[in-house]
């Protein structure tokens, strides 16, 4: 039993992370749906992010430092849930989540190296490498305006989520205009995501059809 729902969890573990971070990014809607405290949605889904992407360790090498930077990652979040207004613990939560998704994302690249065919889990994998860039970005923007407030402009209030929204609109240069880096700090980060967003398309589609081609017979 326990061997059998191993293989669905390893069959199905890119969408299963999928769910959980599409879940993450429309955080927003639930908070509108449920009236909820946002705190305590933000801290949920946060929470469902981490433990799903540990399903991305692949061997006994990889488990280990997954479930340990998944677990600290997990009390920084929740320590900054039972004490908002500590700059100490925000900052131990922004730098264990960066290193936590940029471990996803090396680990990620390893296993898509690895699958010699196109089935579910290369298609869903860039996918999944391209929604943890935006995460990291948003990470990122969160550092700068922790380090400096006047990094940002913003039309509106500038919370937490903001900076994964404008995350994503830099990866996919779509650049609504209603967030504006200021610092140059903050310009030359924004500069940096929108390179490596746009050559991770150009990579990412050059190897499906390199993979389309040789599966070809």
């Amino acid at each position: 039993m326990f061997v059998k729902a191993k293989k669905i969890l390893n069959k199905y573990k890119y969408l299963i992370i999928l769910i959980s971070v599409f879940n993450f990014l429309l955080t927003p809607i639930h908070i509108g749906i449920t009236g909820l405290n946002s705190a305590h949605i933000v801290v949920i889904n946060y929470t469902l992010v981490i433990i799903a992407g540990s399903l991305i360790a692949f061997n006994t090498k990889t488990v280990i430092p997954t479930y340990t930077l998944g677990f600290l990652t997990l009390i920084a979040v929740w320590m900054e849930f039972l004490y908002p207004d500590s700059d100490m613990i925000q900052m131990q939560r922004l730098s264990f989540s960066f290193l936590l998704f940029f471990y996803f994302c090396i680990l990620l690249v390893f296993q898509l190296k690895k699958i010699k065919k196109i089935n579910l889990q290369f298609i869903l994998g860039p996918i999944l490498g391209f929604i943890y860039l935006g995460i990291i970005g948003g990470i990122f923007f969160e550092i700068l305006y922790f380090l400096n407030p006047e990094s940002f402009i913003s039309r509106g209030s500038l919370s937490s989520y903001i900076f994964y929204y404008f995350s994503f609109i830099s990866i996919t240069t779509v650049g609504y205009g209603d967030v504006t880096p200021f610092t140059p700090q903050a310009q030359s980060v924004t500069i940096l995501l929108n390179i490596v967003g746009q050559f991770y398309l150009a990579i990412v589609i050059a190897v499906f059809v390199g993979k389309y081609i040789n599966s070809k017979p």
